[in-house]
């Protein structure tokens, strides 16, 4: 894996991690794919693709996060854009079609802090006895967290899980009376 990190850094980031600062690791604390680690300089590659062009895109989908900051934003998408010219340049015109695949996703996709909220409030509703925990604890599996990491990215995760826990509680309350 180490080898063909540097190939890939070789081939689609020539002038990023000149002093080879950045490393690369298949163990991951998170439950997902890939991860870019920015603070300790580590690409986490958890899922090792035999298809030479999944195992491509997955990685310069996280390089791609460690050069151009900002989650799927604008600028990861212009950075990864490039990557999918560079493929096609090089001939892998599929690699550059899976890249480009992503880019429409996350320019499309609903993802985002908002929606995570948006998303507690909807377990809580259906689960009214959902401890903060557990929210915290899906919330981290789901877009990839620690759990220690949940409340930095998603800041007012427990403003928005206690206010559904109250709405739910209330709703409760309204159902036993109207039943009686």
């Amino acid at each position: 894996m180490k080898k063909h990190f540097k190939d890939i850094k070789q081939l689609f980031f020539p002038r990023w991690d000149r002093q080879n600062l950045w490393r690369v690791s298949t163990r991951s604390k998170r439950k997902v794919l890939g991860y870019c680690d920015r603070e300790r300089r580590v690409i986490e590659i958890v899922i090792q693709h035999a298809d030479p062009d999944e195992r491509d895109r997955l990685l310069i989908h996280e390089i791609c996060h460690a050069v151009a900051d900002g989650g799927h934003g604008k600028v990861w998408q212009k950075r990864m854009e490039k990557a999918a010219q560079r493929a096609h340049e090089l001939g892998r015109h599929r690699l550059a079609e899976l890249l480009r695949q992503e880019i429409v996703c996350y320019r499309t996709a609903t993802e985002g802090v908002e929606q995570a909220y948006q998303t507690i409030q909807e377990w809580v509703t259906c689960e009214p006895d959902l401890t903060l925990s557990q929210v915290k604890r899906s919330l981290a599996d789901q877009y990839g967290l620690l759990v220690a990491e949940v409340c930095k990215v998603m800041p007012r995760t427990e403003k928005v899980y206690r206010e559904a826990k109250r709405e739910a509680q209330q709703a409760r309350i309204l159902k036993q009376a109207s039943a009686k």
